[in-house]
Parts: C-alpha cells; sequence; structure tokens
C-alpha cells in the first residue's frame, strides 16, 4: 500500500513547510530517503488498528513489526496518523518535547485528532545517547518510559558531558522509583536492545537524516522541529483533510 495521490491538502501542507528553516540533528551519514520506504512507515502506522503491520527487519534473521516499537498516545483510529523519529542526544527534540510537545498533546492528541507514536532512535552522533536510549527503554518495560524520557530531556547536558553515564542514569532510574536491579539487568543484558536497532534501522530505511523527523500520514516528512504555529497548521490542515475525504489515497489499491 503506497500513497502517491497529490491532494490539495497535500500541496497546501507542502506550502507551508516551504518557508521553514530546518531545525533538526543532522547526520551526515544517513541515506536518501527512499519514497517507497517512507510511505510504507506511514502505511504501517495507519494499518495498525486493522491488520498486522509489515515487520520491519532486525539483523540476519529476527523481525519486529512497527506496532511492536515505539509509544503511542492518543486513539490509534484518530484521522491524522503520525510518527516521530527522536534521538534522546539531540537537542531539537529536547526543545521540542519541553516546548511544543505539550501543547500538541493538549490540542490534537487528546482531544482525538491526532494519534501521535514516538519512536525512539540513535543517529550515532551524540555522547551516550546509545546508554540514553537503554535508559529509557528499560524504564518502559516497568510502564515508566515518559517519566524516564522527561528526565534524560531534562538533564539532557549532564549524562551527554558525562563521563559515567551510567551513574547519572542510574540516579534518575533511583528517582522516579524504579525497580533499580531490574533496570539494570534490562540494559546490561541487552534486553531492549532489539527495540532501540528497529527504530534506528526503520529511520534509515526511511531516509530519515535529522531529528526530529515526523511522518503524517500519506504526506511528505517533516525534517526538523517545526515552530508551533507552523505545526498547528500542518495538523490542522491534515485534519480538515482526512474529515473532508481529502486526504491522499490511503486505502489498499490507492494510486
Amino acid at each position: 500500500m503506497t500513497f502517491s495521490t497529490r491532494s490539495r491538502a497535500t500541496v497546501a501542507v507542502a506550502a507551508a513547510l516551504g518557508v521553514f528553516a530546518v531545525a533538526a540533528c543532522q547526520s551526515e551519514e544517513a541515506p536518501g530517503a527512499d519514497p517507497t520506504t517512507a510511505a510504507l512507515v506511514t502505511s504501517d502506522l495507519a494499518a495498525q488498528s486493522q491488520a498486522p503491520a509489515a515487520p520491519a527487519p532486525v539483523g540476519p534473521t529476527r523481525r519486529i513489526s512497527l506496532d511492536d516499537l515505539g509509544y503511542d498516545h492518543g486513539d490509534p483510529n484518530a484521522p491524522v496518523q503520525l510518527i516521530e523519529f527522536s534521538d534522546f542526544g539531540c537537542g531539537y527534540c529536547r526543545r521540542f518535547h519541553e516546548e511544543i510537545w505539550p501543547v500538541l498533546e493538549e490540542e490534537y492528541v487528546a482531544t482525538g485528532k491526532v494519534y501521535w507514536k514516538y519512536m525512539p532512535m540513535v543517529l550515532g552522533i551524540f555522547p551516550n545517547a546509545t546508554e540514553a536510549a537503554q535508559a529509557g527503554e528499560c524504564a518502559g518495560e516497568q510502564g515508566s518510559f515518559r517519566e524516564m524520557q522527561d528526565r534524560l530531556f531534562a538533564d539532557q547536558s549532564v549524562w551527554k558531558r558525562s563521563d559515567d553515564p551510567m551513574a547519572d542514569l542510574t540516579a534518575m532510574a533511583e528517582d522516579l522509583d524504579l525497580d533499580v536491579e531490574r533496570w539494570r539487568r534490562c540494559i546490561a543484558n541487552g534486553v531492549r536492545d532489539d527495540r532501540i536497532a528497529a527504530g534506528t534501522q526503520l529511520s534509515q530505511q526511511a531516509g530519515v537524516r535529522g531529528t526530529p523527523t515526523f511522518f503524517v500520514l500519506g504526506y511528505a516528512p517533516i525534517p526538523g522541529a517545526l515552530p508551533l504555529e507552523l505545526f498547528r497548521e500542518v495538523l490542522d490542515t491534515a485534519h480538515a483533510a482526512a474529515l473532508r475525504g481529502d486526504g491522499p489515497s490511503q486505502g489498499p489499491g490507492g494510486p
């Protein structure tokens, strides 16, 4: 299932983004975008509530599907579906999480307009970012990903500069009242490493070159942390198009 229809809404979103200077943490090693894979990323997101998503390969034999990855916010049947790729080491991701995301969550996710999947990944350009991703995932194993996510961004300057990041991350786990021994074992044994690797691989296949990058179902990816008003314009346009049935084709066998 692919998305190639160029609707009026698509043109409107593109026009809105045309004046925006990208605010994203960039990787020079990421491949260019593969339009087919990018379309599959968003089509898999849309299909989660209807059928098993197409799996993303991890390693030579194991495969993990998109609906096994990331952290979901909102109604899976919301008119607008979005996936965010984010690196805990990225300053623009921190700024988005602290300044923009709370407003968008209240206005679009909590109101049932947007289903938002947060996908942790590692660009490979920030110190200690892999350890931070492990800390987040292993907190997630105990149902506390969001609390750890908040701390990782809030204390980003601390653990990024640390010569002993695990000491700083462990202090966060203790502050959050996690089962610290279980959390340590999760990290030491790589219990959740497949999730990090799969999210990172999926981002590479989709052509993500910087973070944050956002895929709104059926539209071109948004590379960078948009200003709040521009993000509102994009989501309002996509939402209105979905309600009119004027959005990009979403069904099997579409153009």
